[in-house]
């Protein structure tokens, strides 16, 4: 059997590689590792290795098709926050730079909510509940819920704002973190 140790990168076909950038760079936080037009583009990172997200213009984007939903192949990509305040702040500052939300679920499991680049491509943020492979180990249910998004003159969403986890859950959660100190000392 192959052991992965994760998934290294995503390679992405843009209409305009500039507007990529910045909207990459300057509205996601991700840092230029490399550009080189010769043989790939722009490599993009997050800090933790050399490359996450690589973009290379399209030869001719005029006729490329876009990213539809429902299509075959990739449904969105999804980038991870290490808290719920950097779920709600994410959220804030895209609103604030335009970036319309297309979406929000609570997962059971994490909170999250979906936008677009130029391109189309849907992009995911969420927020995972500490542990959450051992809290689910049965699975999640398919108790996903709808949460309502908000624009750029509205309110931010009462999800963004609650506790959550709720007490109970969070209850589990700091039993399963005392478990696993325990087992470690």
């Amino acid at each position: 059997m192959i052991k992965l140790k994760g998934i290294g990168h995503v390679n992405l076909r843009v209409a305009d590689e500039a507007v990529s950038k910045r909207f990459y760079t300057d509205i996601l936080g991700f840092l230029v590792a490399e550009e080189d037009p010769e043989h790939g583009g722009v490599f993009m990172t997050l800090g933790d290795n050399f490359h996450t997200v690589d973009i290379r213009g399209h030869d001719n984007p005029a006729e490329a098709q876009r990213p539809k939903r429902g299509q075959i192949g990739l449904g969105h990509i999804a980038f991870e926050v290490h808290s719920y305040a950097a779920l709600r702040e994410a959220y804030m500052h895209l609103v604030r730079n335009g970036v319309d939300i297309q979406r929000a679920t609570n997962h059971v499991n994490q909170r999250s909510f979906y936008f677009a680049d130029p391109d189309g491509n849907v992009l995911e943020i969420y927020y995972e509940l500490p542990y959450a492979l051992e809290l689910f180990s049965g699975g999640r249910s398919d108790d996903d819920e709808a949460l309502p998004v908000s624009g750029p003159n509205d309110p931010i969403p009462a999800w963004l704002v609650e506790d959550w986890p709720g007490p109970e859950m969070a209850a589990r959660i700091d039993a399963l973190r005392r478990q696993k100190e325990h087992a470690a000392d």
